[in-house]
């Protein structure tokens, strides 16, 4: 068994079992009415916070298993936040389970902490992808009660886990608070639009009264075109081809684009190059999205170019349409799938400062805003790493801590 993971001087390996055992006691009698999952980025949530109902019928739980706090859960779904399926420790409250998960508790006098971080790292993922059977479903793991419970496991020295799970704990408490900074500049960004955007609040220094115009009045747009996927010789080229993924997978600033096409598929196509600072803006599917184009950019037929005439600024427009999306998805056409047009957009209406230095000067506001969210989720991605980077160190001795 030791041969399938290396350990350092002073450590130990063991079966999982030899730490765990599985807990299979049945909801009899439905007395556990509250239903748990185990999601791979909350960890273990009540089913209808996660699903916003719940899945589970009455009828049916008293064959889920019941689970305690500090009961280990696993579900064998694979996910992009757990590779070979989350493994969480309950800290929620007493329930009950589907029996597609894998209940099992510590029987060991070892350290919780240290084993809950050891099951979200990678160092469990691949063990776990070693005995796995994949069969017809790719999305789940398949692997028996006894591979699961021979697994392999490391055991430090006891003051060593709790060492490690100290250093790690200061880690995730700065991801936790990090995270609670985002939500917190979020939320007050939200609010500085509802003021700023609608003229609830002014600004010190403009008291000139706000036009209402429609978006055509301030904007001229027009939607692209796509080449033929067919031609190869339509793709491949130099010039930024603009799909809705590109837009939902950045925000506000678009420098660059996963397809390119040929100045053949330009010229075959009813593709346009839209200048720098154009709105592109989404009609069907993620509908009412929309980025700034920060190079010249051809699009797709569904999404429109919006160039600002001189009476609006470009990034005020941004954030005014922004703050518009839920707005915009009530004025889809409803068909197979809800579908904005170009007439229904320059149809939007909206209540605008006349002056462009006021408008300017809101989203400036707004983009400092923007910064500072920014800034926090840098270090975010930085703390994310740095706890990366400790947990495959730490979790194998690879560094050894002073106790």
């Amino acid at each position: 068994m030791a041969k399938n993971i290396d350990i350092p001087n002073g450590w130990e390996v063991k079966k999982l079992g030899e730490v765990f055992k599985k807990i299979n006691i049945k909801n009899k009698d439905k007395l556990i009415t509250q239903v748990l999952t185990n999601s791979a980025q909350y960890g273990v949530i009540a089913q209808e916070e996660f699903f916003d109902k719940s899945i589970a019928t009455k009828e049916n739980i008293n064959n889920y298993y019941i689970l305690n706090i500090d009961d280990f859960i696993y579900n064998p779904r694979i996910s992009k936040f757990a590779p070979a399926g989350p493994i969480s420790r309950n800290k929620y409250k007493i329930g009950c389970v589907s029996p597609l998960y894998t209940v099992f508790k510590m029987t060991a006098n070892y350290n919780m902490d240290f084993y809950e971080l050891y099951f979200k790292s990678n160092i469990w993922n691949r063990q776990a992808y070693n005995i796995a059977n994949f069969g017809a479903r790719f999305d789940r793991m398949n692997i028996t009660d006894t591979d699961f419970f021979n697994m392999p496991i490391p055991i430090p020295p006891l003051a060593e886990q709790e060492k490690i799970a100290e250093i790690l704990s200061l880690w995730d408490k700065a991801i936790e608070q990090t995270k609670e900074l985002i939500a917190y500049k979020e939320k007050q960004k939200k609010g500085l639009m509802q003021n700023l955007l609608t003229g609830k609040k002014r600004l010190h220094g403009f008291n000139d009264e706000w036009k209402t115009t429609t978006l055509g009045e301030v904007a001229e747009m027009n939607s692209g075109g796509t080449p033929t996927t067919s031609k190869t010789e339509y793709y491949n080229g130099n010039i930024n081809w603009v799909s809705i993924t590109d837009i939902t997978s950045h925000y506000k600033h678009l420098y660059n684009t996963k397809t390119k096409i040929t100045e053949l598929g330009l010229q075959n196509s009813s593709a346009k190059i839209f200048p720098v600072n154009t709105i592109l803006y989404a009609m069907y599917a993620s509908i009412g999205e929309c980025i700034i184009a920060k190079e010249e950019m051809t699009t797709s037929q569904a999404i429109l170019g919006i160039r600002c005439s001189n009476n609006i600024y470009y990034e005020y427009l941004f954030y005014l349409l922004y703050n518009y999306k839920d707005k915009s998805k009530t004025l889809a056409q409803q068909g197979t799938q809800a579908n904005l047009n170009k007439e229904i957009v320059e149809n939007f209406i909206f209540k605008i400062p006349t002056l462009l230095d006021e408008q300017k000067a809101i989203a400036d506001i707004l983009c400092k805003a923007d910064e500072e969210i920014e800034l926090l989720n840098k270090q975010l991605d930085l703390y994310t790493k740095q706890k990366k980077g400790l947990m495959q160190n730490l979790l194998t001795g690879k560094v050894r801590v002073t106790v």
